[in-house]
């Protein structure tokens, strides 16, 4: 359960920090006091999208930390070892966001990601808003929801059916890959014709690039000639300025008059090296003019050979690296094709047994569905039944596919609750009858199903009582507190019956200073006044405190029988 909450600089929070109960925790305040906010909040540190246009304003970031205690399910722990996070008493969850939009999630102090953060929390809490109500009215959301009723068996038959599916698709796609004896002959065809144009290629790693230095060289190829003959001369040639035969000179004379002076030696020598590696430079520049014999054809010829591999790696994949993968895998697919023949039988061997594995583990799961949608339909007929929809008829339509080729990886069977509100009128989709009020119970009358089976330590319910009123309204508040001795439960709510139930009360208030607007959410020690006042409004009539009290007083009773 979430042991605390602290909100900072988020909306018209400043800064705000609760301490939350196990049972039922009730959030309530007048109309624009910023009950929204606090669930935004709590939302916000869950991993849910978010913009900056939730930042305080004026404040350059936002942050919510959120401590969860007696939070170990199972599922959770399985989670925590996956990502690499250690289990520990209390467990800790912070987001940051910056106007710049940047966002910091950590689980226990270490860093994480957005996806990976939501992926912990959606094992912790269970936010039920409007939202929920359109995920509920789409058709497509209804297995998975009723597969969620299963226990553990039922879960390995889904698990059996993905298994199946994916072993049927793979050899279906192997299969089809090979297409009928004619496709294959001028697939092999082409195969042949590609691997025989590149092999005859054969073009080699760097070669393009070592042609494009050979046709620079070539087209400057007078220009080359005249800079190292220039050079050669210049460094070792007969001219009157070259460079070895002056120093040759220049030794002679320091030779001279080497016997006044005994640093003149060590002039010599130097000179001498420089000497040999000017001599030995100058014939490296001699065998690269001995080398420069280019001609008309050999200019052809770099040319025709680098517009070769220039085809070659453009048409199979744009460079040598693409080139070879694809020969490699041309290759491969040949040798495939060219023994397709005993492939292609014992293909269709385990084709069919594919089939009927799917088919098999398809029809079990259908049967399991069929008996958990018997079950889920009259727990929810009595749930409304308990929430004043008495005439109400809800069925769980399941269509199973004939052919297995219109099964998916969540079995053969498409879902759909149909539900009739009133007596005598015909079963329809949710969407199509229901009404704001009506949905509001069939959705409470789901969590109260739901919470017996799953493993959620927390539950919000933004709002949930939104259509409902009179005597329907105790019901509500009795269900949400039998939810509530199951799990933490907060809850948003106007609703004064529910906010009688309340094991924490805590009140959301505005205020103004310094010219700002602050949102408090504060514990009450005694409710009785805020109760009063959601049943008879900010005048409070002579009669509101009383049965506040008398509301209060029944809310005991029904918890003390529990």
């Amino acid at each position: 359960m979430i042991q605390s909450l602290s909100v900072e600089n988020i909306a018209l929070i400043e800064k705000l920090q609760v301490e939350l109960g196990s049972g039922l925790n009730i959030l309530s305040g007048e109309t624009g006091a910023g009950k929204s906010i606090i669930i935004d909040a709590v939302s916000f540190v869950l991993g849910e999208r978010a913009d900056r246009s939730l930042i305080r304003y004026g404040t350059d970031y936002a942050v919510v930390e959120a401590v969860f205690s007696d939070y170990l399910t199972p599922a959770v722990k399985e989670y925590l070892d996956e990502i690499g996070i250690e289990d520990e008493e209390v467990l800790i969850l912070n987001r940051k966001m910056t106007v710049e939009g940047k966002n910091s999630c950590r689980i226990n102090g270490r860093v994480t990601t957005l996806s990976t953060l939501k992926g912990l929390t959606e094992l912790l809490v269970d936010i039920h808003g409007q939202h929920e109500h359109q995920s509920l009215l789409n058709p497509n959301n209804h297995v998975g929801l009723l597969d969620g009723l299963g226990g553990e068996k039922h879960m390995k038959l889904l698990d059996e059916v993905k298994e199946t599916y994916k072993n049927y698709t793979s050899l279906k796609r192997e299969f089809s890959s090979f297409g009928d004896e004619d496709e294959r002959v001028r697939r092999l065809d082409i195969l042949a014709y590609q691997i025989a144009e590149i092999e005859k290629g054969d073009v080699q790693e760097g070669e393009e690039d070592e042609l494009l230095d050979k046709r620079k060289r070539i087209r400057n190829v007078e220009r080359i000639l005249e800079a190292l003959t220039n050079a050669k001369n210049l460094l070792d040639g007969y001219d009157s300025t070259a460079v070895s035969p002056e120093l040759k000179t220049t030794i002679s004379t320091l030779n001279m008059i080497s016997q006044y002076d005994n640093r003149i030696d060590g002039l010599n020598e130097r000179l001498e090296d420089a000497r040999a590696e000017i001599i030995d430079v100058a014939d490296t520049v001699k065998s690269i003019l001995d080398e420069l014999d280019f001609d008309r054809h050999s200019a052809d010829q770099v040319e025709e050979r680098l517009e070769l591999v220039r085809m070659l790696q453009r048409k199979y994949g744009g460079s040598f690296d693409a080139l070879t993968k694809f020969y490699e895998k041309a290759v491969e697919e040949r040798d495939r094709l060219e023994n397709a023949g005993d492939r292609v039988a014992k293909l269709e061997d385990e084709l069919k047994k594919a089939v009927k594995d799917l088919t098999s583990a398809c029809e079990d799961l259908t049967e399991s569905r069929r008996k958990i949608a018997d079950k889920f339909e009259k727990s929810i007929i009595k749930e409304l039944g308990d929430l004043g929809m008495g005439g109400s008829t809800f069925t769980v339509k399941i269509d199973s596919a004939v052919e297995v080729e219109d099964c998916t990886s969540n079995g053969a069977d498409k879902v759909e609750f149909l539900i009739s509100p009133n007596v005598g009128e015909p079963l329809k989709p949710l969407a199509k009858i229901i009404s704001g009020g009506e949905m509001s119970r069939f959705m409470l009358a789901l969590k109260n199903i739901l919470a017996d089976i799953d493993h959620i330590g927390t539950m919000i319910f933004d709002e949930i009582d939104t259509g409902i009123s009179g005597n329907i309204s105790a019901v509500v508040s009795e269900k949400m507190c039998n939810i509530s001795r199951k799990r933490q439960v907060i809850a948003v709510t106007h609703m004064p019956s529910l906010a009688a139930m309340a094991d924490n009360h805590f009140l959301i208030a505005k205020s103004t200073e310094n010219g700002k607007t602050h949102t408090h959410l504060d514990l009450l020690e005694d409710d009785t006044e805020e109760v009063a006042r959601l049943i008879g409004g900010k005048d409070y009539s002579s009669h509101a405190i009383p049965h506040a009290k008398e509301m209060k007083a029944w809310a005991e009773r029904y918890k003390a029988s529990l």
